[in-house]
């Protein structure tokens, strides 16, 4: 585990506490539920001489930010603090100095009166409802410098598959898809028209060839305005992935038109230079 800086979250393991306890009540745990599931999780750390400081300590902190802290984990963290003063992980006189500084000001917060408990948002599994084997396409509308020529152009996808992946709150699994993207000058009719398109590079040579997105979003109404469902295509043909090429990822309205149509760009020069050493 990292540490970078005295404050009581910076340090690897205390800001992953804080990340892993938010979570499980954003997942709608209970507040024991969590705490169980924290201590249970984190068992090796409470006893490990170099962690147990920083574990306690921030989950001390981030439970009694929320209003839930116990007083258990209160004196706990408390000893911990006291501990951690004399710690021979801190080097150096300055340095201690300011750790102490700092573990001062924490004990003060945790020995004032805690706030009230405050409501944390439950994250319900999201539904994305991609078919697999369907084609979308969309119009692409930002003005991008140096490409303005593309705008006006369609950006197709064909979603490979959808599954689950908890990657906006640890164990709720919201649906998320891979998808192959294509751009066009004209406007697709048919499923089947990705079959003359040309894919989009996301990852390129020399490091790795990959066409392979992954779509993340938490709102249909992050989607395209003028998405389209054009149907299933049969018969896909799967471009070269390298085998170990990591998939890129696509964020609707975060640099997705620009980043498809410099994949697009990426793919017209790596044909030519596939095109160049053929000669």
């Amino acid at each position: 585990m990292g540490t970078w800086e005295v404050g009581i979250y910076q340090n690897d393991l205390s800001a992953d506490m804080k990340d892993d306890y938010i979570s499980k009540l954003k997942a709608g745990k209970s507040d024991e539920q969590a705490l169980a599931e924290m201590l249970d999780e984190y068992k090796e750390e409470a006893d490990d001489i170099d962690c147990k400081c920083d574990l306690f300590i921030a989950l001390a902190g981030i439970m009694w930010d929320k209003g839930r802290l116990t007083e258990e984990i209160k004196q706990r963290a408390l000893a911990e603090i006291e501990e951690d003063k004399t710690a021979e992980r801190w080097e150096g006189e300055k340095i201690r100095q300011k750790r102490c500084i700092e573990l001062e000001k924490f004990k003060e917060k945790l020995e004032s009166e805690m706030p009230p408990r405050k409501k944390v948002p439950v994250h319900r599994p999201y539904k994305a409802g991609w078919i697999e084997g369907g084609v979308y396409c969309f119009q692409i509308t930002e003005t991008i410098d140096g490409y303005e020529e593309y705008t006006g152009w369609y950006a197709t996808f064909y979603v490979d598959k959808v599954y689950k992946e908890d990657w906006i709150v640890r164990g709720v699994w919201d649906e998320v898809a891979d998808a192959y993207f294509f751009l066009s000058k004209d406007k697709p009719q048919s499923a089947d028209d990705i079959k003359r398109m040309k894919n989009i590079l996301f990852s390129w040579p020399p490091i790795q060839i990959n066409y392979e997105a992954e779509i993340l979003e938490s709102s249909k109404r992050q989607r395209p305005k003028d998405l389209t469902y054009l149907g299933k295509c049969g018969d896909f043909r799967y471009p070269h992935n390298d085998k170990y090429s990591n998939k890129d990822l696509v964020f609707w309205g975060y640099c997705t038109e620009r980043d498809l149509v410099w994949g697009y760009v990426k793919q017209l020069e790596y044909e030519r230079s596939l095109s160049g050493n053929e000669n």
